[in-house]
């Protein structure tokens, strides 16, 4: 009968049938859940086992050690029953006694009591002591059931990690500050502004942990009606009604990134670094931390995007650089983001000046100062030659160029790395465009043409949803299929490398801008693509601290470069004494033709070649050989060469200064360049002002890093060496006061392993 009704049912319910009956096992959790025991239970385990004196921080160990060893608990469980014949049943075996010892060194390093007297008795020994605790943790294993085997031995379930989910603390997200610090308030306690129902729930991620429905609470002064959010203060503009003032908070403990989404500063400054040491971009870090954190915890409701990895850069690095200024930043509020940076690199930015290497010196930028060889031959630190006699030789008393109690000698040195982000195509101009999603024009001259043809000379009316008129529509046409991605020459485009010759791209003659000089402006057909800046330059010590930066628009030179040094050096006091360039030859002479020279080098500073593209110039220049040289020889220019002896104890020389900093820098700066290509000129000023300022934090702290090592080497070696030598024949001492050491840094040695006299 049973089996006449089973053959009545559909094909459907046969399956569901057999399918429901097949072995099926459970998909285990990855986490166990939080022991559950009575606090009664707890107390009155804690009161028998442990002394009376215990502190409360002693217990929370005690209990978070036992939860987050679950592989070392069922290691020592295993041992304490025989399953398999000749097993040694060991009821506190080594397992067990090696986490009492680190429980014990935990709790004797906190100077807190554990045992009770009567498990404390004189003269007790360590290993007694361990034992001890090591029979007080297995019962406190078993009383909060992470011991998994039964009495008869028998296996209950392996024993997994332990969820903490069930005791997180409960997080809110509100202001800081707790009364109103404006001065006409008198520290007016805030009031909560928002009713129980409309307080915003938000998700907050907090040492890379996703809390979920956070509240977010908002504090109000009564009397200005300032708004205190946990990030920033809200106030209204006195002269301005409806108006309100953003200001930053720099010691804010939590960042809004979303809508409702906000983030640690901890998340924060690991998307800045993250950025700064792998080059990474906002969708790199994004997929990285999505990958690595997000989808790891399945709470989670969604993870998170690129804009808010972007949101999350701009805001720490905002208030990092302010925290350098000793001030907080402030805005009209409601921004759009892209506005934010523009305004931050405005008020911030300070021109492209780092606040960070104000008044940087170590010793690998600074050289103490020395006296010049009256006797040498090129004049190095003398006055430049004149216009009427650039390549003439100048002579003149080298003695009387620089005081005898001068100091310290410092370099900087000058480049450029070719890349930028676009600027307005109308010849001449150079502002940023008015936006960036096809526009080639800045403001300005977007309104000047208006629904003009975009080709040169043209009157006509453009046709609508092209650039171009009905006359030039082959040309537009043109344009397009070249640029677009869908083509091949796109796709080309995209997958070639720059500078790279591959046999499938069109064999045309690069039209190739000499880095040196600058190029006649091309004759401009069209303002179908807005161009790019050429260039980034930066000026940083030796050491490769940064101290300013700048964008070229057409070329690095010598005209750009001068207009940019003084600039950055505006008084006497401030220039350095060497300035290295790459072309410093060609620098000088337009400096000596335009009258900068006169008026402003002369009297403090030198442009040097560096060392690599010396070896290009000094054959067939003479004024770069005689006033440009980077490391002679010949006591000419003693503050650009140190003496040292090698191995064999012969004198040599070395060179004072890494004329190549700016080289190294821009090695570095080129991983940017693939993520700054396509950005705004806003988001790439502050963009690369950040990761500029960031990399002189942190070349200046391993620059602190070495000289406090050197400081701990020399006190050692004082401390080995007779203390009581006070004698000015140190070998680094100034005993006569005219600056040479006693080393003779200043003798003339053809014997040097490392400089020659035409270098």
């Amino acid at each position: 009968m049973l089996i006449s009704k089973l053959s009545n049912l559909s094909p459907l319910l046969w399956f569901l049938l057999v399918f429901g009956l097949l072995p099926t096992a459970a998909a285990l959790s990855e986490f166990s859940s939080f022991p559950e025991l009575t606090f009664k239970t707890f107390s009155q385990f804690i009161e028998k086992n442990f002394s009376a004196e215990i502190s409360l921080s002693t217990v929370l160990v005690v209990l978070f050690t036992m939860t987050e060893n679950p592989d070392l608990l069922s290691l020592h469980a295993r041992q304490q029953y025989s399953l398999v014949e000749g097993e040694k049943v060991s009821t506190i075996n080594s397992w067990i006694k090696c986490l009492s010892r680190a429980v014990y060194a935990r709790v004797n390093s906190n100077n807190s009591k554990l045992l009770s007297e009567s498990d404390h008795y004189n003269g007790i020994s360590e290993n007694h002591m361990i034992s001890n605790i090591a029979i007080k943790l297995d019962s406190f294993g078993q009383l909060l059931g992470l011991v998994k085997y039964n009495n008869k031995g028998h296996l209950k379930g392996s024993l997994r990690p332990i969820s903490y989910k069930a005791i997180e603390a409960v997080h809110v997200i509100c202001p800081a500050t707790y009364e109103c610090e404006t001065m006409e308030c008198q520290s007016r306690s805030l009031i909560q502004i928002s009713r129980p129902r409309d307080v915003p729930l938000a998700t907050l991620i907090k040492n890379n942990t996703i809390h979920q429905d956070v509240p977010v609470l908002t504090g109000k002064c009564p009397s200005c009606t300032t708004l205190y959010s946990a990030d920033h203060e809200r106030s209204p503009e006195i002269d301005d009604e409806g108006v309100f003032t953003r200001l930053y908070l720099n010691s804010a403990k939590y960042i809004k990134v979303g809508q409702s989404t906000w983030v640690d500063r901890m998340f924060s400054n690991a998307v800045v670094n993250g950025m700064y040491s792998f080059h990474a971009s906002a969708s790199a870090y994004m997929e990285f931390w999505n990958n690595s954190f997000g989808k790891t915890q399945q709470h989670t409701r969604s993870p998170l995007s690129r804009r808010q990895i972007w949101q999350a850069f701009v805001q720490e690095s905002i208030r990092t650089v302010a925290t350098c200024a000793n001030m907080e930043l402030s805005l009209r509020d409601n921004l759009a983001i892209d506005e934010i940076t523009k305004e931050a690199f405005s008020v911030l930015g300070e021109e492209g000046a780092i606040r960070a290497a104000n008044q940087h010196a170590c010793s690998e930028c600074t050289q103490k100062y020395i006296k010049p060889d009256t006797n040498s031959v090129a004049p190095a630190t003398s006055a430049a030659p004149t216009s009427d006699a650039m390549d003439v030789d100048h002579d003149m008393d080298v003695a009387n160029s620089m005081d005898v109690d001068h100091a310290p000698v410092k370099m900087v040195v000058v480049d450029g790395i070719c890349f930028g982000p676009q600027h307005c195509a109308h010849p001449g101009c150079a502002d940023e465009l008015i936006n960036y999603r096809g526009e080639v024009f800045c403001a300005i001259h977007t309104r000047e043409y208006g629904a003009k043809c975009r080709v040169v000379n043209c009157e006509h009316v453009k046709v609508k949803d092209t650039q171009a008129c009905q006359q030039h529509q082959p040309q537009w046409k043109k344009f397009v299929a070249q640029h677009k991605r869908q083509s091949g020459g796109g796709y080309r485009k995209i997958a070639q490398r720059p500078a790279e010759n591959l046999p499938w791209v069109a064999n045309r003659e690069p039209r190739i801008q000499p880095h040196d000089e600058e190029m006649e402006e091309p004759v401009q057909k069209n303002y179908f693509k807005a161009p790019s800046f050429y260039c980034v330059e930066t000026v940083c010590a030796p050491c490769g601290v940064i101290v300013a930066w700048t964008k070229f628009a057409k070329a690095e030179s010598p005209t750009n470069i001068l207009a940019f040094l003084e600039k950055v050096f505006p008084t006497e006091e401030s220039r350095p004494d060497y300035i290295c360039i790459d072309k410093a030859c060609r620098v000088l002479r337009s400096a000596v033709r335009n009258k900068s020279w006169d008026n402003i080098w002369e009297k403090t500073t030198r442009f040097i070649v560096d060392t690599y593209h010396y070896r290009n110039h000094k054959d067939d220049d003479e004024l770069c050989q005689k006033w440009c040289n980077p490391a002679p020889s010949d006591g000419s220019a003693p503050n650009l060469v140190i003496e040292e002896k090698d191995k064999q104890g012969r004198p040599c020389w070395r060179r004072a200064f890494n004329t190549q900093a700016c080289e190294q820098l821009n090695a570095w700066i080129g991983g940017f360049e693939s993520i700054l290509r396509p950005t705004t000129a806003g988001n790439f000023n502050w963009f690369l002002h950040s990761m500029l300022f960031y990399h002189t934090l942190h070349v200046i702290a391993k620059q602190e890093r070495k000289k406090a090592s050197a400081a701990t080497s020399d006190s050692d070696s004082d401390h080995d060496s007779d203390s009581d030598n006070d004698s000015d024949s140190d070998s680094g001492s100034d005993s006569d006061g005219d600056g040479k050491n006693s080393s003779g840094s200043g003798s003339n040695s053809d014997s040097d392993s490392g400089i020659d006299n035409d270098m």
